[in-house]
Formats: structure tokens, C-alpha cells, sequence
């Protein structure tokens, strides 16, 4: 499920349908209250549009294209319009061309002539909320300004925080980017110089083949005197002396040392 609605357009296209089938729902029992038989409900202008509006909706969730992704928006627009027609100074209508404008965004339908296109837009819904407001409040011009006024700071608010977290983002992507470049670098760095290490010359410091089978035992399994007695059949007192000529021989005071010095013996 999460996989089949991995896009916005599928996720945008469930939440309208939902939402749009739950309306239809709702209409169809206030009708149902009204006393409106069942020919009168189906056949219900408000009903019958709202359901045949969501059909392209539902489609856009299992077809992925362009044409869907305008129609999704061309239905919130639509929606929204009719909500500032029927009442100028509500903030569904202006938060509909706000999600319009999200959605729009998204998609990059904005990406050319932007700012053009911003003040289009935006003049279309400042135009179309003064319009309702003259009609809704007998000519006064000025009735709609506050829920213009509020949409205006709504969508500047937003933009504000939107381009900080860009920004944030954008850094955060650069800076992994460095970071990635370092690793590799320093990887490639650690791969030369363990390519240039050489194995301890063991036979230099006159180590002989038993004393080799504890080295070789310690090194490999980081194993202590007990488990190198087992391994190699021995006493571990024999282990401990073999362990002190070590020592003397190589220069050293501790196993540790032999395991560094003696690492790339048996890799």
C-alpha cells in the first residue's frame, strides 16, 4: 500500500476522493432528512456534480500523468471559487487556492514565467473575493479587503518558512555532499597506505615455526594463553614461553604490540 501511493499525485488524488465521497454522503442524508424521495436525491444537482467531479479524482490515483495532476488542481480551484462566491469573507475558499498553490508548486507547473504567474494567480482570487464581497454586501468595495488581507499574510508567512527550510535543506545537501567527497577521500587515502604496509619480517628477528604458530594464533583470533593452548595443542605454560621469547625478540612488552606489528602477516 505504502509503495502504491509512493507519489503526491496518488496520496492528493485518496485524500480528495475521501473527502469528496464523504460529501456525498452527507448531502445525500441532509437530503434524505429533507424528505427528498430517492429519484430526487440522485438526480440532485449538488449530489450528482459533486460525485461526477471526483470520477477524474479516483482515476488520478491509478493513472500517474500530467493531465490528472491539472485536473486535481483545476477541481480544488473550481471548488474554491464556488466557496468564494457563496460567501466572500470564509477562509475555505482562500485556503483551497492555498492548497492549489501547493500542489501547483509541487508539480513545477510554476517553474517557468513564474512571477507572472504568481501575480495571476493571486490577482484572480483577490479580483474574485472583491467580486463577492460587492454582491454579497450591497457595492461596498473594501468588504472582502480583510480576508484578502488574510490571505495575502497566510501565503507570505508560509513562503517565508518554506524558503528558510529550503535553504536548511539545501545546506544540509551540500554539506553531505563535502562530507561524502571527505569520506572518500580519506578512504582512499587509508587504502593506499594499507596497501604500502608489509608484513613483520619474522624470520629477521630469528622467530621460529612454534613461536610463529602462537604469533599467528594470537594475531588471527586475538585469543588469550588459554585458547592458543587449546588451538595448538600445547600446554599453556609452553604458551607463556613461547610468549616471553617473543617478546624479547621482537622488542616488546605486551600482546597487543604483536598484534599490531603483526596484522598484516595473516590477512
Amino acid at each position: 500500500m505504502q509503495y502504491f501511493l509512493g507519489t503526491v499525485q496518488k496520496q492528493i488524488g485518496v485524500m480528495i476522493s475521501i473527502i469528496g465521497l464523504i460529501g456525498v454522503f452527507v448531502n445525500i442524508i441532509d437530503l434524505a432528512m429533507q424528505g427528498e424521495t430517492f429519484i430526487e436525491i440522485v438526480t440532485d444537482f449538488s449530489v450528482w456534480l459533486l460525485f461526477a467531479s471526483l470520477i477524474p479524482v479516483m482515476i488520478s490515483i491509478f493513472i500517474e500523468n500530467n493531465i490528472f495532476k491539472y485536473l486535481q488542481i483545476i477541481i480544488i480551484i473550481f471548488t474554491g471559487t464556488m466557496n468564494i462566491f457563496d460567501s466572500y469573507n470564509e477562509v475555505y475558499g482562500p485556503g483551497l487556492f492555498f492548497a492549489a498553490w501547493l500542489l501547483i508548486r509541487h508539480y513545477g507547473f510554476f517553474d517557468k514565467y513564474r512571477n507572472i504567474k504568481y501575480l495571476l494567480f493571486f490577482l484572480y482570487l483577490i479580483v474574485l473575493t472583491q467580486f463577492s464581497a460587492i454582491i454579497h454586501s450591497k457595492g461596498t468595495f473594501d468588504a472582502g479587503s480583510s480576508i484578502v488581507v488574510y490571505t495575502v499574510f497566510i501565503v507570505l508567512f508560509v513562503v517565508i518558512i518554506w524558503r528558510d527550510m529550503v535553504k536548511v535543506q539545501t545546506k544540509l545537501k551540500t554539506e553531505n555532499r563535502a562530507l561524502k567527497m571527505n569520506y572518500t577521500k580519506i578512504r582512499d587515502q587509508l587504502q593506499t597506505l594499507e596497501e604500502d604496509r608489509v608484513p613483520y619480517n619474522l624470520k629477521a628477528v630469528k622467530i621460529s615455526p612454534a613461536e610463529e604458530r602462537v604469533i599467528k594464533t594470537l594475531t588471527v583470533y586475538k585469543a588469550s594463553n588459554r585458547e592458543i593452548a587449546e588451538r595448538l595443542n600445547i600446554a599453556e605454560s609452553t604458551v607463556k614461553l613461547h610468549l616471553y621469547n617473543i617478546y624479547n625478540k621482537i622488542g616488546v612488552d605486551n600482546r597487543f604490540a604483536i598484534i599490531d606489528l603483526c596484522k598484516y602477516n595473516y590477512i
